[in-house]
């Protein structure tokens, strides 16, 4: 398990968080959730590892090692009691989620973010600092099993979305076009151009397909 720092092609920062076992992609999307919601550094989100896991723990009644199968109502559970607002676990059906996607999210325009220059320290923070929510998607792989992701942005460009999914798999970020008249189809390949600075962390050996079972764990409106 590591944290991997990723920028896109859209100068988007990502911290992506690398799952430990096969079964922990939902504690893993819950820790960069409650990450980019904090914004915490590197340093301060490795010390919050423990009180995610206990806290997950106290929900399901037993130490948590990985090995268990998540649910997006114990994610939801789990995320209300580690101070980042009210979350739900609910199901809204799989034509819904691109929607859902981008009324938790919001949508950059992009290259408004690049106005100073895509080296300027500008478009590091006119990126990060938006008000935006990240919202967990329940994939299902169209061969078999299921997979949590987190999107946390998502760009628009003329008049196609693209929405950054961190993968805790790879730990890496995949651009993922969408439509919102359409499913959520998202694409899991290895990242070309990716680099790492140790820390480990699995790869997709072949491309994996999926779209949303309409399962999605995200943060009530008021």
């Amino acid at each position: 398990m590591a944290w991997f720092s990723r920028v896109t092609r859209f100068a988007d920062v990502h911290l992506c968080y690398a799952q430990e076992a096969a079964n922990s992609c939902g504690i893993a999307s819950v820790m960069m959730t409650v990450f980019k919601i904090n914004k915490f550094s590197v340093s301060q989100a490795v010390h919050k590892e423990k009180e995610i896991y206990d806290q997950y723990s106290a929900i399901t009644g037993s130490p948590y090692d990985g090995s268990q199968y998540s649910f997006a109502s114990t994610l939801a559970l789990a995320l209300n009691g580690l101070k980042v607002g009210v979350w739900e676990g609910v199901f809204i059906g799989p034509t819904n989620v691109a929607q859902a996607i981008v009324d938790s999210v919001g949508c950059d325009n992009f290259g408004e973010s690049l106005a100073a220059g895509p080296l300027a320290p500008a478009a590091w923070l006119v990126n990060q600092m938006r008000t935006r929510t990240p919202i967990i998607v329940l994939v299902g792989w169209n061969t078999s099993g299921a997979h949590f992701v987190v999107v946390d942005t998502v760009n628009k460009v003329g008049d196609k979305l693209y929405a950054s999914v961190c993968d805790p798999w790879d730990g890496n970020v995949h651009i993922t076009e969408f439509s919102l008249a359409a499913p959520f189809n998202y694409t899991a390949c290895h990242v070309p151009g990716s680099w790492d600075l140790g820390g480990e962390k699995h790869e997709y050996a072949a491309t994996s397909t999926g779209s949303p079972n309409g399962w999605v764990v995200r943060k009530k409106s008021p």
